[in-house]
């Protein structure tokens, strides 16, 4: 049973929380800063280096919210093709309490997955781990590690995981130390991204 005076105790730390006018501001000024940071990336990638590898792509497209598990996150959504069969889109998402985080998604019949044996090589050097649960179970592929972890997969399973009914999905997180290292990291991921993906373009 709980005791109600731990609940009152409880209650009144939220409530002293809540009236942290600079925890607020600090927070409010930590979420602009990653906008900037996502609309500089975002503004440096020409649209037709877009076109070159996915046509029918949706451009650019940053969003934010304040309630994805009780935390704040920021996206950055490159291509936008979210097609289940023939679609491709690449996502950052930087999850307060977790970090930022670089997913790709594949739909089922993308041309890029016909190269099983590339593919698979290309996942292993560049350190993708493969989602193993639904495409937004953001909690089930971050906090509860819902993924076939990079030094464990191998050709095999993930042949398996295309026979499957799940989506084709990766992902990787982007360590960083301060905004600039971030802004320079997603820069040389997006071009690492196009370079393989223009390379083995159908």
């Amino acid at each position: 049973m709980v005791n109600e005076n731990d609940d009152i105790d409880s209650i009144s730390t939220l409530i002293k929380i809540t009236q942290e006018r600079e925890l607020f501001e600090k927070i409010s000024r930590a979420k602009r800063d990653f906008i900037h940071i996502f609309s500089l990336v975002g503004n440096s990638i020409a649209y037709d280096k877009i076109e070159d590898i996915h046509g029918p792509h949706k451009g650019i497209k940053i969003s934010q919210g304040n309630e994805l598990q009780s935390c704040p996150y920021q996206v950055l959504d490159i291509v936008r093709d979210f097609d289940l069969n023939t679609g491709l889109n690449i996502r950052v998402l930087y999850w307060w309490g977790r970090g930022a985080y670089l997913l790709v998604f594949y739909g089922t019949n993308h041309p890029l997955l016909a190269n099983q044996s590339k593919l698979f090589q290309w996942l292993k050097v560049k350190s993708f781990d493969l989602c193993n649960t639904g495409l937004w179970d953001y909690q089930g592929i971050i906090d509860q590690k819902k993924i076939i972890s990079n030094n464990s997969l191998t050709l095999e399973l993930m042949k398996n995981h295309l026979e499957g009914e799940l989506s084709f999905q990766i992902i990787k997180p982007i360590s960083f130390e301060n905004y600039n290292s971030l802004h320079y990291k997603l820069i040389a991921e997006w071009e690492e991204l196009y370079a393989f993906h223009l390379e083995n373009k159908v």
